[in-house]
Order: structure tokens, then sequence, then C-alpha cells
């Protein structure tokens, strides 16, 4: 599966925090936003509130 890009907006405040904690596991905005996403469709297909994807 490919990636894609996706843009998102966000307040200033947030996206400081975003990259506070990103610097602090050393990773990028990018990842760091994309492990938090990540972290929360897991969550959810845990809690039944969606359904897990096909094919992983």
């Amino acid at each position: 599966m490919g990636k894609v890009t996706v843009t998102i907006y966000m307040e200033e405040e947030d996206k400081e925090a975003l990259q506070q904690l990103a610097d602090a596991e050393e990773r990028s905005l990018s990842q760091m936003a994309v492990l938090i996403l990540k972290r929360a469709i897991k969550q959810a297909q845990n809690d039944g509130t969606i359904t897990p994807s096909q094919g992983k």
C-alpha cells in the first residue's frame, strides 16, 4: 500500500505542542502525527467504533 499526502489545518498552539512532542521523541512532525493517528485508529478498532481494515 502506497503513501498518500493529507493536509490538515490546526491551531498554531496545537502544532507547536505536536512539534515539542515530536522533538522529545526525536521524530519529524509528520512521523509524530502519523504515530498518533495510528494509535487512535487502533484504539477505535479495539473499541468497535470502526471495523479493522482489510488486509492488515
